[in-house]
């Protein structure tokens, strides 16, 4: 009995709807108790977000001006009543990591880093749920477990992304695993001529589908290629549905787009306009030319795709402050190569196993009828999320993220997640054959895919380890600039003069104690992304001056200060920082 038991519960989810009676076995509360393996992939969860969330209380990922922005609108949205429809400065990406950033403010007595990013936790942790509901819904239990335990633990720019507050990425592995886990639901769940209480539930169904892309297209549309694929499967297996929930539809994608049509109705703009102009770029590789679209082709395989997928070595930041670079030798290029080149065979094997498992279901004429339409609708529904997977990195390879930022912009790829069951799929089915054949061939390819996924997921533990042997930089970062910000505080610099990296963050993490207005190398006004802050440094005759040791502003600031004479500034070097407060303040 317990053997039958483990047989039944690692059959996909697909098969476990498909009963011989007419009810859904998954809307019933019988359906709703948790199993063996339902146990098992919470307590891989838990890890998960108790593995960030640590990480989070030691102050690690270090932060930087742009999650900063992030703390600065949910102070707006906790403290003024204000409601930003997107992230500002950037009127592609929405604002709802701000929203749930208000939220834990109120919950934790004010605003820290550690609340602020509790909101992305939260949703990274249910998209490891959905992700274990969609694994096993399509492939089986077992590879939904193996899936989890890969994707609990990666590298330093793997877990930054999933736990910094910089807006998109969270949203877009959630919005996009949702999209197919609901478009797979429906599409195995159809049956003609169901009874009036099923239909309520799948118009529901398609309901939440809509909300969803709809919130998702407001909140990065990075999505929109798992977007796309998803529609697809919903609509070759339910377009039937279609024809009428698209009452429900309509205005459940309203209401999730609404802040961005709300937000271009005031501005008379295009907030797709804007991202199709930043995917194009600018820059003297030309994506469009040969020579371009070779550079992408290696920049993307080499840098973006392993940074996307958490390879932790030889990292590549090409913004210093953000971490450590790698240098470019001959090692590192080996081993971004093999992880990078590695991951598209993988792919391109995933694809033509499921295209050809969609051809063999087409032209069976065998189970024919419900058991038929479930297989097929499986299948299809994994090679659309591996098609996602291959037109995002088409996407990113055409567009200008990997011209000169391959590691920085690789966070554009970070969609390849949702689809790793589907990627790892050939791998799990060699690996978990117990007794493989004789033959030297299925030896081989046994025994090297089960050596695969264990050097894979060591490589991916070890990231972990070394992102918590950063922690104390991260620790000593802040207690630096926490330094600074008393020191400032202390000769009263409170309206400041500064640069785009340092501003945001004095702004936040003093509460707002220090107000801080971007300057440029003429000290001129540039990338102000808070309202009113440059506003009131400008207005205030008494604002100092504070830069880092070295940055390009120094020299128009010492040119200033001569101008104005020996007398009118007050110099202060603290903590990496020069500082001229106006005699007088």
């Amino acid at each position: 009995m317990g053997a039958t038991r483990e047989k039944v519960s690692d059959t996909p989810a697909g098969e476990e709807i498909a009963s011989s009676s007419s009810r859904l076995k998954f809307l019933s509360f019988k359906a709703l108790r948790i199993g063996p393996y339902g146990r098992y992939a919470a307590m891989i969860i838990a890890f998960a977000t108790g593995l960030r969330v640590l990480l989070d209380a030691l102050g690690w990922p270090p932060t930087n001006a742009d999650e900063t922005t992030m703390g600065i609108m949910a102070l707006n949205i906790a403290n003024r009543g204000e409601h930003p429809y997107f992230f500002y400065g950037q009127d592609y990406m929405g604002s709802l990591e701000a929203y749930l950033a208000a939220i834990f403010f109120h919950l934790f007595g004010g605003p820290s880093l550690f609340a602020l990013r509790l909101g992305v936790i939260l949703l990274v942790t249910l998209f490891f749920v959905t992700t274990y509901l969609l694994a096993s819904l399509l492939f089986s239990k077992k590879l939904a477990l193996v899936t989890l335990l890969l994707l609990r633990v990666g590298s330093i720019p793997y877990l930054t992304r999933q736990m910094i507050a910089t807006g998109g990425s969270s949203q877009t592995l959630l919005f996009g695993s949702i999209a197919f886990l609901l478009a797979a639901w429906l599409g195995l769940t159809y049956r003609r001529g169901a009874a009036l209480r099923i239909k309520l539930w799948r118009l529901l169904g398609c309901a939440c589908w809509a909300l969803v892309i709809g919130l998702g297209l407001w909140s990065d549309m990075v999505v929109l290629p798992y977007f796309l694929m998803a529609g697809l499967l919903l609509l070759l297996f339910c377009w039937r549905d279609l024809l009428w929930a698209w009452v429900a539809m309509l205005p459940a994608f309203i209401v999730g787009l609404a802040p961005l049509l709300k937000y271009d109705s005031d501005k008379g703009l295009s907030s797709w306009n804007v991202l199709l102009g930043l995917v194009h770029g600018s820059s003297s590789v030309a994506p469009h030319t040969l020579s371009g679209i070779t550079h992408n082709i290696l920049a993307t395989v080499q840098v973006s795709i392993p940074t996307a997928t958490g390879y932790p070595f030889c990292p590549v930041l090409e913004l210093p402050f953000l971490g450590d670079t790698s240098p470019h030798v001959l090692q590192c290029t080996i081993a971004h190569g093999v992880w990078g080149w590695g991951y598209l065979p993988l792919l391109a094997v995933a694809l033509m196993l499921a295209l050809s498992a969609v051809w063999r279901v087409f032209r069976s004429r065998e189970n024919a009828g419900d058991e038929k339409r479930r297989e097929w609708v499986r299948h299809v529904a994994q090679l659309l999320m591996l098609g996602a997977a291959a037109l995002n990195i088409l996407v990113y390879i055409m567009s200008s993220g990997p011209v000169d930022w391959p590691g920085f912009h690789a966070r554009y790829l970070i969609g390849l997640l949702i689809v790793t069951p589907a990627v790892i799929a050939p791998l799990w089915s060699a690996a978990s054959k117990l007794k493989p054949a004789p033959q030297l061939f299925e030896r081989v390819k046994v025994y090297g895919s089960r050596a695969v996924l264990i050097v894979v997921w060591c490589i991916l533990f070890t990231g972990t380890i070394i992102a918590f042997s950063e922690v104390p930089a991260a620790q000593a970062a802040s207690q630096q600039r926490a330094d600074l910000i008393n020191h400032l505080l202390s000769v009263g610099a409170t309206h400041i003069y500064t640069d785009y990296w340092s501003c945001n963050n004095l702004a936040f993490q003093s509460n707002e104690r220090i107000i801080c207005g971007v300057v440029d190398n003429n000290l001129q006004p540039s990338h102000n992304r808070a309202p009113r802050y440059y506003d009131i440094v400008h207005a205030d005759p008494h604002s100092a001056y504070v830069f880092p040791v070295g940055i390009g502003q120094l020299p128009a600031v010492y040119r200033k200060v001569q101008q104005a004479g020996p007398e009118a500034y007050r110099r202060y070097e603290f903590d990496g920082y020069i500082v001229y407060v106006p005699v007088g303040k």
